[in-house]
């Protein structure tokens, strides 16, 4: 049993990191409203669409035009692999 106990502790290990988020997961996912500000728009959660000096884009369209997927039910972004 004692030579089991590193292999234990490295498992439990693993688990507690993976169950706490701190693994990486390759995704990032970002609000909209964020997302807006830090592109220099004005948000309209109603409409669900971000509005720029020079012209109005939806928040899915923005999310896709980096690769993308717009959840529309969370209202978020997600890029990066799975």
């Amino acid at each position: 049993m004692l030579t089991r106990r590193p292999l234990v502790v490295a498992l439990m290990l693993g688990l507690a990191v993976t169950a706490t988020g701190c693994a990486s997961s390759g995704k990032v996912r970002v609000s909209s409203a964020k997302r807006c500000a830090a592109h220099g728009g004005t948000y309209n959660a109603g409409a669900k669409s971000c509005t720029y000096t020079a012209s109005t884009k939806s928040a899915a369209q923005t999310c896709q035009s980096e690769g993308g997927y717009y959840d529309t039910a969370a209202d978020v972004c997600e890029i990066g692999a799975e």
